[in-house]
């Protein structure tokens, strides 16, 4: 047991700190229900799961270890001693991450220095360990695992039941969040059918009717004499009629999906726009079409858009947005490109987001969202890597989706 404090001159009973730092889990947990009730950044309470677990349990390093590409676990926040040997290590498919999130059992290590069958030769650099499944094995969310150096104090049974108290409280919360956030997008998408059915319902027949009768005013007035002025305001009433169909049709597919309106070039120039306030500049961004800029001709912006329709469009934004924002928080960096481009020969659609920052090396968090962005390539059949700029200085994210083309889309003719 780590060393007691002294209160008011006494040092406290085994039973007192057994009372106290139970107290301290619980409250623990509730703190992290309370910031994602109040939208907190998924992100952010990931990270502040690790600190206080890391606190409370006395342990000198904590890694929260989740699902990241291609399946595989990854030590994707890492924080205390070190932490930079292990963020972004993979864990092995036979080790006791993989078995505690299988299981949803937790486990206890005396010594990872001493334990001959450990197959991560990076944690034998710690002690006493504690690994604590966050959810089930139904449901599982990550594993949260806390060590102490060689020769520590080693963790017992009301370490690893309080610890996983904890984690599972958290995985709780963290699931909860998300199926609030799908529950009020539910609600959101209900309401924009329910105005788009108002508006055909309604407006929509309105004018049709009001159009049907300038159409009888039209040809009974045809039948008199000289009224071609008459004819002419019917004309021009009817004209408008048809602008307004139109318009408020426009309105009711915007309604159905806010970004139809806006292709995919559009959506990728808002998001580096709107990046300049967290990164303090403007990152550069390039899209190319088959090597060419798209921004030179208006038919490769309107191809591109053709092609990266759907699911694969809003993951291309999404991608984009998460590698601004991972450099914001993280990089340091004093220039950021992103890079888009896509091949109609084959090659899909790759992203890429490039910063000159301090590298993954140098971080002390999480190692840019490999999760997300991991999920979202898997649901293309693709693949996303966050490696060291090739530059020597920095991050690059590469993101990777086949893409399949349309064959009555063709691919674009060759210029002279």
């Amino acid at each position: 047991m780590p060393t007691e404090p002294v209160l008011d001159g006494q040092r406290p009973t085994r039973a007192d700190y057994e009372a106290a730092t139970r107290e301290r889990w619980i409250s623990a947990g509730a703190e992290i229900t309370t910031m994602l009730l109040q939208g907190a950044d998924e992100e952010d309470v990931l990270e502040h799961i690790v600190n206080v677990a890391m606190e409370i349990g006395s342990a000198d390093t904590a890694a929260l270890i989740l699902p990241g590409l291609q399946g595989e676990l990854t030590a994707e926040i890492v924080h205390g001693n070190g932490a930079g040997n292990l963020l972004g290590l993979v864990m092995p498919r036979e080790g006791m991450s993989w078995n505690a999130l299988r299981t949803g059992e937790g486990h206890l290590v005396d010594s990872l220095a001493a334990k001959p069958d450990l197959h991560t030769e990076a944690l034998r650099a710690y002690g006493p360990a504690l690994y604590a499944p966050m959810g089930t094995a139904e449901q599982p969310v990550g594993v949260l695992l806390l060590m102490r150096s060689v020769g520590g104090h080693v963790f017992d049974a009301a370490d690893l039941r309080r610890a996983q108290s904890f984690a599972k409280q958290a995985a709780l919360a963290l699931v909860l969040a998300d199926a609030r956030q799908a529950q009020a997008q539910a609600r959101l998408v209900e309401e924009r059918e329910r105005i788009a059915r108002d508006l055909h319902d309604l407006a929509i027949q309105q004018l049709f009717a009001t159009g049907m009768q300038l159409e009888v005013v039209r040809r009974r007035a045809g039948r008199g004499l000289d009224k071609a002025g008459l004819i002419a305001i019917v004309d021009e009433a009817l004209t408008s009629v048809d602008s307004s169909v139109r318009e408020i049709r426009s309105v009711v597919r915007s309604l159905r999906d806010p970004d139809a309106a806006s292709g995919v070039v559009e959506r990728l120039r808002r998001e580096s726009s709107l990046a300049r306030t967290g990164l303090g500049f403007a990152p550069s961004l390039l899209i190319t079409l088959d090597g060419r800029s798209v921004g030179d001709d208006a038919e490769d912006e309107e191809l591109f858009d053709s092609v990266i329709v759907g699911a694969l469009a809003d993951d291309v934004v999404a991608v984009v947005r998460e590698g601004l924002a991972n450099a914001a928080r993280h990089a340091q960096a004093s220039s950021v490109s992103a890079r888009i481009s896509l091949s109609t020969q084959g090659g899909g659609v790759t992203v890429e987001v490039e910063d000159d920052g301090i590298g993954l090396g140098n971080v002390s968090g999480r190692k840019s969202g490999t999760w997300n962005l991991a999920a979202r390539a898997r649901q293309h059949a693709g693949e996303s890597v966050v490696r060291d700029a090739p530059s020597g200085h920095g991050t690059l994210l590469h993101w990777h989706a086949p893409v399949t083309l349309d064959p009555a889309q063709g691919a674009p003719s060759p210029r002279p």
